[in-house]
């Protein structure tokens, strides 16, 4: 079926190198050699292609694995359970904020993901390189460039010659980032060989265009992408850098690092026994493993979306497409038509407590209905490091209805307490350039 179709290319693409990664060592026993740098013109080889798509998306992986983890705090789809050290999150993110010039690791891996595939997309276009090999290229890096200008608040961009060193320019937004996406996605389009390949591509573009507002291509796109069709990021149980790391941060392996507590899931799923949005609790672990700031003890609930270390992660899917045409309805002012959309990608769904379809949501106007666009969008994409860039976009445009985000402001408070954790500092929508980036970039003004 089409979901296992596209399950197979994202595992392809990093297995390979996490194979090849570790393959010296077994050969060799203890015995390390480093071969030093590789020159230019051998990473064009046919037997090097492989090998340099995968480490653009080694990066991507390790950039998607950490941040939707981090996204997943930040949005309020999960609630922190005080642990700042292995697997947890300093006390300002679990707040909700990012500190300005931070985070500079999962920037790297963003900017490294983007150099790698520009890489191979002009060493392999110099030796005509096969059109899988090019069409792996054009699409990873695309990618790159939409989780970068769906996470970051602005863009650094550079040449997409690597072998240009200007210092990249820095752009307010993130259209650029998006364009870019675009551009990316199109020329992967034209490589394309199967229906699976193609339909990667015109997913990620739909999504990069419903950013820039351009909904009648967003649309477009999203209309020739079949309900079941599934694009995955792989995350690997071989090394923890490609662990699925919203499952190992509360696998209790040791860490128990948050909670669903307080979060829209909680009730929702309570409620309507929606499969989509799992969780689960356990009478041997009560608490999470370490103590909240100005709350205490955190009542452990843990999400039932991920169970291991090598579940892998959408970043496309046919039911999000149906979504954004929703969305494009919406734009168009046919908030009847997008009900009916909504409701298809709702109702599909049997509860696991009652075992009957979901019932449909009911929208007597347009306001309503953008709320329950963005209900099922939190729904459908939960934990999938979308909702924050989604509520960043809204906000943007000033479109109506409610977001359901929690107002943990006034209810996440200790019993006997008026003050709480989340009231100190300002939720943050997007990662901010970091200083790393900032020193080293004439082109980046400095934090003010």
């Amino acid at each position: 079926m089409t979901e296992s179709r596209g399950r197979n290319i994202g595992i392809r693409f990093t297995r390979i190198l996490l194979i090849a990664a570790t393959t010296g060592l077994v050969a060799s026993g203890c015995e390390v050699t480093n071969p030093g740098p590789i020159q230019d013109e051998f990473l064009a080889q046919p037997a090097s292609q492989q090998g340099l798509v995968n480490g653009g998306v080694r990066r991507l992986a390790e950039l998607l694995t950490y941040g939707s983890y981090t996204h997943a705090i930040l949005a309020r789809e999960l609630f922190p359970g005080g642990q700042t050290g292995f697997m947890g999150h300093d006390p300002i993110t679990q707040s909700g904020h990012i500190l300005p010039g931070s985070f500079s690791n999962r920037w790297n891996d963003g900017v490294q993901a983007r150099f790698i595939t520009e890489t191979a997309i002009k060493r392999f276009t110099e030796v005509d390189a096969p059109s899988n090999m090019l069409y792996q290229a054009y699409l990873w890096n695309a990618f790159s460039y939409r989780t970068m200008g769906e996470w970051w608040c602005d863009a650094v961009l550079g040449p997409t010659d690597p072998d240009d060193t200007t210092p990249g320019s820095y752009e307010q937004g993130s259209t650029g980032n998006f364009n870019r996406a675009i551009d990316s996605f199109t020329a992967a389009l034209g490589f394309a060989a199967t229906p699976d390949e193609t339909h990667a591509a015109r997913g990620g573009r739909a999504a990069a265009h419903a950013w820039l507002g351009d909904w009648s291509a967003a649309a477009a796109d999203a209309a020739t992408i079949p309900d079941d069709f599934v694009f995955w990021i792989n995350y690997d149980d071989e090394l923890q850098p490609y662990y699925n790391t919203i499952f190992e941060a509360n696998a209790r392996q040791p860490a128990g690092s948050y909670s669903i507590i307080y979060t829209f899931v909680e009730d929702y799923y309570a409620e309507t026994g929606d499969p989509r949005t799992p969780w689960f609790e356990d009478a041997n672990i009560p608490y999470a493993t370490a103590s909240l700031d100005t709350y205490g003890q955190v009542e452990w609930k843990n999400q039932a979306k991920y169970n291991s270390r090598n579940d892998d992660q959408r970043i496309v899917s046919g039911w999000e497409m149906r979504l954004l045409e929703a969305e494009a309805a919406l734009n168009a002012g046919n908030w009847q038509a997008a009900m009916t959309i909504i409701n298809k990608v709702r109702t599909r769904n049997i509860s696991d407590t009652t075992g009957e379809p979901l019932d449909p949501w009911v929208a007597m106007s347009m306001e309503e209905a953008w709320t329950f666009l963005k209900r099922e969008r939190y729904i459908e994409l939960w934990l999938e490091g979308r909702r924050r860039g989604d509520e960043r976009r809204w906000a943007a445009t000033n479109t109506p209805g409610d977001l359901d985000t929690p107002d943990w402001e006034s209810t996440a408070v200790a019993p006997g307490s008026r003050t709480t954790m989340f009231t100190r500092n300002p939720r943050s929508y997007c990662f901010d350039i970091p200083e790393s980036e900032r020193d080293r970039n004439p082109n980046v003004p400095p934090i003010s």
